[in-house]
């Protein structure tokens, strides 16, 4: 099979499918990520490739036997189909690590295992699932579990003239301070869109069955708002999405509430919890931390905006 390259956070990843729609959804989701295809000779050769390269494997048995698997080294993930919920089995080498009944999309599955194994390769990181942009050279993220609103705000901060780090995975290296951009191509929901009033191209929809209201529109950030996409910052502010009210307000925290806080939305394995709260200490007692809960967006905007400014200041 041919081999897709990707560079996630200086590691190579090859990615084989027998799956042409798999292969076309990671390819539009990681474009940013993407190196090339490495094609594989007839007699099993690689005509360029590097043997060293870490490598994920998928093979898509759903139109047969309705299961489909994925092996990166670190696991083997086994989704079983139904016409209604999908059976996701993990196993290490040793131990069976969860096995799920749920409703799931098996692309949005697939994309999720890919981005379980960039956490396992980049020990130097933590992905917290969080928007994330920038202003000057501070980083501001918004951990928040899903449907909170992050993709929403982080684009309408964008508009205002924030730079773009990412709508779902801020990239957080402890040691140097640092948020790294994680341009993952941006899904946008129907109520989001209609929220920021963007008008949308035809070819930019990745819809989903059923009525307009469940449509996703997949972009780039650059499509959306040109030159936007941040460079690494200093992590500054972190304000954890606290759900909705009448008029967006801001709480502050301290930073040891916040250091337990954090680990919540993490996306990256956590096997050591104490050494993770021990690299992270020095860095939430430098940075701001809130709640947010929001409100209408523009105000919720405009909230933000003034705690940067005043911290610029």
């Amino acid at each position: 099979m041919s081999e897709d390259v990707y560079g996630f956070l200086g590691n190579e990843v090859g990615i084989r499918s027998n799956s042409y729609e798999v292969l076309e959804r990671l390819r539009l989701m990681y474009d940013r990520f993407y190196l090339g295809c490495d094609d594989t000779s007839q007699n099993g050769k690689k005509s360029g490739g590097d043997e060293s390269r870490f490598r994920i494997q998928i093979v898509d048995n759903l139109a047969s036997s309705n299961e489909l698997f994925l092996n990166d080294n670190f696991y083997l993930y086994r989704l079983s189909k139904t016409d209604t919920y999908c059976r996701v089995t993990c196993k290490d080498l040793r131990t069976l690590i969860y096995d799920s009944l749920r409703a799931c999309d098996p692309l949005t599955f697939v994309q999720g295992a890919v981005l379980r194994t960039i956490c396992l390769l980049a020990r130097d990181y933590q992905l917290i699932h969080a928007g994330a942009v920038s202003r000057g050279n501070e980083g501001i993220i918004f951990p928040a579990l899903s449907r909170m609103g992050k993709t929403t705000l982080a684009l309408k901060l964008v508009r205002h003239g924030f730079r773009f780090l990412s709508d779902e995975v801020a990239c957080i290296n402890p040691d140097l301070e640092i948020v790294e951009p994680f341009p993952r191509k941006v899904n946008i929901r129907h109520g989001s869109r209609m929220l920021l009033r963007l008008p949308l191209k035809l070819n930019a929809i990745a819809s989903t069955a059923g009525t307009e209201e469940e449509w996703e529109w997949t972009l780039d950030i650059e499509d959306i708002v040109p030159r936007s996409l941040s460079n690494p910052c200093t992590l500054r502010y972190i304000l954890f999405l606290r759900g909705f009210g009448e008029k967006p307000r801001l709480e502050y925290i301290s930073s040891a509430n916040a250091l337990f806080e954090l680990p919540k939305f993490s996306i990256s394995p956590i096997d050591n919890p104490a050494f993770l709260l021990f690299k992270f200490a020095p860095l939430l007692n430098k940075i701001q931390c809130f709640n947010l809960v929001m409100g209408d967006l523009d105000e919720t905007a405009g909230l933000v905006m003034q705690l940067v400014d005043r911290g610029r200041q």
